[in-house]
């Protein structure tokens, strides 16, 4: 639930107080340069996760960030040093953190406290942080970074409110601010209510009809003055609720460092939430020779400056391909896409009454402007596609798009009067037309996700980088990484063993067939069963050698990844052991021979049938692409994907599955 609908949920919840909540001005300061540490990241260099993929949808995520105090600013760098001077309660309040270095270290503590990253509320793991020494470092609690949330939300809230017209006029907001005490008090409580208490409202709760013969008393007028404000500055407040969602949701990792270092690197383990996918993969088959598909999601600052992910498998299993997409470009392609539309507009009216020379310079400065930033958009996603190994086909898939980034980039002219002039704006692609339709395509093809390859995995070790782009300004509050990787066993257990086995078993029941009807083709052989042979013998083999021989297969634990590999292998040795024990329980139910010999053949061609499906299974596993994955950009998938290296897939009618979808706090792309 978003954190403004909460926090309106706690106004019709908490009692009223009265009298005003404990909120420490300070802790304000202090909240708000935590929050947008937290938010901006711009104090971390890297970032890198180490997710070691331990089983079937079982998995551990290392977080390690390279941290450097001396890209804090000033007022973060102030705020981390003031709450430790709080911690300690040992200054006077009006003492200067500037004054006296060793004198400042000693009252100090030598300690500065510092945001690192942020994890959601529903995880319950205990998160600890060690250095680089492997030594855990101190960190606050939730209950302590929750009420300087909550103190620096209220100062946020009524500054916002007190810059707004009405508050310097008398108005509810005027009342609000200044003169009714208990709708503000009320919202203090509701706000360290819901930032302070571990659970949180996930839904809307039910309200009780009015009691008959009661009217609205003081309680209800103070509690609707407060959903009144948020409600009438709603559009005032648009900023402040995305800080609210955050600090509703995510719980901040606050830790003490040594001021003297610049450079920690800092490591915690993130909690990972595993999404359900049982319900999709019923009824699935697997090829022996197939992949291990596995899907992770996270979602990271949009200051962030570098992202590394790490994956690990465990012994026998090799990454084969491994990618990732991200929407870092979203804000630029939002706002290029209203700019062309725009410039469509301007051209259609230049062309239709020109405007004279000055009209055109200023078109023309526009369509440079603008049409330079869809070049640059498009020539990173074909440079990142050369890198995965295919081409964009953006003649057929971005026509428009391709036609005004070649007038950009070519250096074409256009002559006039025998003299060629560099002008977009008279370039015979730049049209109106062509300008709406790029707008309509970079959205449409999703040419605001990038993409990043890991082409040449070291066997059961992988990479991906993301980098932010130094040109990129536009930044949203985060970005949406999706990350997939496949997993190929590489153990040496071959399905030769397979094969040698479903023989071996029915070599035996053949065998066992052709002595008790004294012919080499018991299935046309006339004539009872030899009476010679004992019954309990040959139930004796066919129970215990077929068992017996499938200890000696050394398949992988069924939780394991090398175990959902070989899940068809496995499947074919069970249809294998189960023919066997239907024709021994036949032998031992009936000595008919009509019986004897259908049970016969059901154990030699249920195993051949089965042997034939994981063999043709086999044989289709790498011929098939990945085409429809959520996590690659429409403008992957698209386009001449079809070229792409191949990447085995198993199918489900016509949709790929994945095996195992993880993600960490907050992320929700790709679900």
């Amino acid at each position: 639930m978003k954190g403004i609908t909460s926090l309106r949920e706690a106004i019709l919840s908490v009692p009223i107080p009265g009298a005003p909540p404990r909120l420490s001005q300070d802790g304000a300061a202090v909240g708000l340069a935590f929050l947008d540490t937290a938010i901006r990241q711009n104090h971390v260099r890297r970032l890198t996760q180490r997710l070691a993929l331990i089983e079937h949808r079982a998995a551990r995520c290392v977080t390690e960030v390279d941290v450097s105090l001396s890209l804090l600013d000033d007022n973060q760098r102030e705020a981390g040093l003031l709450y430790q001077r709080l911690r300690n309660r040992g200054e006077r309040p009006g003492r200067d953190l500037n004054a006296g270095g060793g004198d400042q270290q000693a009252n100090l503590g030598g300690m500065i406290w510092v945001p690192v990253s942020k994890v959601s509320r529903r995880s319950l793991s205990p998160i600890d942080v060690v250095n680089a020494e492997g030594v855990k470092l101190p960190r606050l609690t939730q209950y302590e970074t929750s009420r300087l949330m909550a103190s620096a939300l209220y100062r946020l809230l009524r500054a916002i409110l007190s810059t707004h017209p009405d508050a310097r006029q008398r108005s509810k907001l005027n009342d609000f601010l200044f003169r009714v005490d208990k709708p503000r008090w009320l919202v203090q409580a509701a706000l360290v209510t819901l930032l302070a208490e571990r659970s949180k409202p996930t839904v809307q709760l039910h309200r009780r009809e009015p009691t008959r013969n009661t009217v609205a008393g003081e309680g209800a007028r103070y509690r609707q003055d407060a959903l009144d404000v948020l409600a009438n500055y709603e559009g005032s407040l648009h900023e402040y609720q995305t800080l609210l969602d955050i600090a509703v949701n995510d719980y901040l990792i606050v830790v003490a460092l040594d001021p003297v270092r610049d450079e920690h690197l800092l490591s915690f383990d993130s909690p990972l939430h595993v999404v359900d996918t049982t319900g999709s993969q019923r009824g699935r088959k697997r090829s022996s020779e197939g992949a291990y598909w596995v899907k992770y999601s996270t979602n990271l600052p949009a200051g962030l400056r570098a992202y590394h992910l790490v994956a690990e498998t465990e012994p026998g299993i090799e990454i084969e391909r491994m990618y990732l997409a991200s929407d870092a470009d979203r804000t630029i392609v939002t706002s290029l896409k209203a700019d062309l539309v725009v410039l469509a507009d301007r051209v259609a009216d230049e062309r239709r009454a020109p405007t004279g020379h000055c009209g055109q310079k200023i078109l023309e400065l526009e369509l440079q402007t603008g049409l330079r930033r869809l070049s640059e958009l498009i020539r990173r996603r074909r440079w990142e596609a050369s890198h995965a190994e295919f081409e964009i086909a953006d003649r057929e898939l971005l026509p428009a798009t391709s036609d005004l980034a070649w007038a950009t980039s070519s250096g074409e002219a256009v002559p006039e009067n025998g003299v060629p002039r560099s002008s977009l704006a008279k370039h015979p692609l730049v049209t109106p037309e062509s300008l709406a339709q790029a707008a309509n395509e970079i959205e449409e093809t999703q040419l605001f996700r990038d993409l990043n390859v890991e082409n040449d995995p070291a066997r059961a070790r992988a990479h991906v980088y993301w980098r932010r782009d130094p040109s990129r300004i536009e930044v949203d509050n985060s970005i949406s990484i999706s990350t997939s990787m496949f997993l190929t066993d590489t153990s040496g257990s071959s399905p030769g063993s397979i094969r040698a086995y479903v023989v071996s078993v029915i070599a035996i029941s053949y065998l066992l067939g052709c002595l008790m009807f004294g012919s080499l083709f018991p299935f046309t052989a006339d004539g009872p069963i030899q009476s010679s042979l004992e019954p309990d013998a040959i139930i004796a083999v066919l129970l215990l050698v077929p068992g017996f021989l499938y200890t000696r297969l050394n398949l992988p634990a069924r939780q394991s990844i090398a175990g959902q590999l070989r899940k068809l292998p496995r499947q074919v040795a069970h249809v294998s052991i189960f023919s066997s024990a239907l024709l021994a329980a036949t032998i031992a139910a009936s000595n008919n021979p009509i019986y004897i010999r259908l049970a016969l053949a059901v154990g030699v061609v249920a195993p051949l049938a089965a042997l034939y499906l994981m063999t043709r299974l086999s044989s289709k596993a790498r011929t098939e692409l990945i085409v429809d994955d959520e996590t690659l950009p429409a403008w992957v998938r698209s386009s001449s994907a079809a070229d792409w290296r191949a990447m085995p897939q198993r199918r489900m009618g016509r949709t790929a599955i994945p095996d195992a979808v993880f993600r960490t706090s907050g992320a929700t792309h790709g679900e």
